[in-house]
């Protein structure tokens, strides 16, 4: 089946450069509008390529993780790519085995790396035993899958995963009102952190310090990222973005600390023609 993927891409590479080419022409950068983030740069990939991790992104400090999905046709895919040269490496197609599609799975979404392991949230037709999928980093293979437990299941959406310290952290898309925790050791249900408010249309999140950023796709042209006091609930718009045009869409979000400060990822899907990994550092002080 992945060679079948590889043929399709080169059968409509022109076509997906014909629309990479007219996205670019229709839209202007993404730029920071409220919030302390500075543009570091972005890598842009026609979706011939982005497909396959147009709905997640992750890092392990020298790699890139992203995955992605078609739902209709079952296509689900985890790619691995070299983060000084935005060069993709590895690419897993149809990353779910015929088993898990055959239980309903069809929807991988935003992912988060941890100890040598991919984490991934995963959906299934109708909602029903949504799960997180985890993935050998370095491989790209399936090891194995764990459904949510009743109390954590929410309405059965689950667009994201975050790991820190030893907890998953994940919501629903819509309506969001509380963050939920699986314990990472068994995937038992910990606990909720109950919101002061309820924001929507959430795809992506990760943790920094004790405080969990969210990327959200409500708006038109403006992208919100709240930040969530897990300690508190307490809920801000920490930055938005404008992403240039109304035919952008917000997905993943990877947050990285290192000595050369904080860098946020967002990851944009355009058109669905390009997928973009788009940098940010967060100014000193702002923490």
């Amino acid at each position: 089946m992945s060679s079948l993927f590889a043929a399709l891409r080169k059968i409509f590479s022109l076509f997906f450069a014909f629309l990479f080419a007219f996205a670019g022409a229709v839209s202007g950068p993404s730029s920071v509008i409220r919030g302390d983030l500075v543009p570091e740069g972005e890598l842009a990939y026609p979706y011939s390529e982005g497909a396959a991790f147009c709905q997640g992104i992750t890092t392990d400090g020298t790699y890139l993780y992203g995955t992605g999905c078609i739902k209709y046709i079952d296509y689900n895919a985890i790619v691995k790519i070299d983060e000084a040269t935005g060069q993709i490496v590895k690419i897993n197609d149809m990353c779910l085995p015929e088993s898990v599609i055959l239980k309903g799975y069809s929807h991988l979404g935003d992912c988060a790396y941890s100890g040598g392991r991919i984490y991934a949230a995963c959906e299934a037709f109708f909602f029903r035993d949504p799960a997180v999928m985890v993935f050998d980093a370095e491989t790209l293979e399936l090891i194995e899958y764990h459904v949510l437990p009743d109390e954590g299941r929410g309405n059965g959406h689950i667009p994201w995963v975050a790991v820190s310290d030893g907890t998953v952290y994940y919501t629903q898309a819509r309506d969001v009102d509380e963050v939920r925790m699986l314990r990472l050791d068994d995937f038992s249900y910990a606990d909720a952190v109950r919101l002061d408010r309820t924001v929507t249309k959430i795809t992506g999140g990760d943790v920094l310090n004790g405080t969990l950023y969210l990327s959200s796709n409500d708006g038109v042209n403006e992208k919100i990222t709240y930040a969530v006091d897990l300690a508190t609930g307490e809920t801000t718009e920490a930055f938005v973005r404008d992403m240039g045009n109304a035919f952008t869409e917000a997905e993943g979000l990877s947050i990285s600390a290192g000595e050369d400060g904080v860098l946020f990822r967002f990851l944009d899907v355009s058109l669905a023609s390009r997928t973009m990994i788009r940098t940010y550092r967060l100014e000193k002080g702002a923490m």
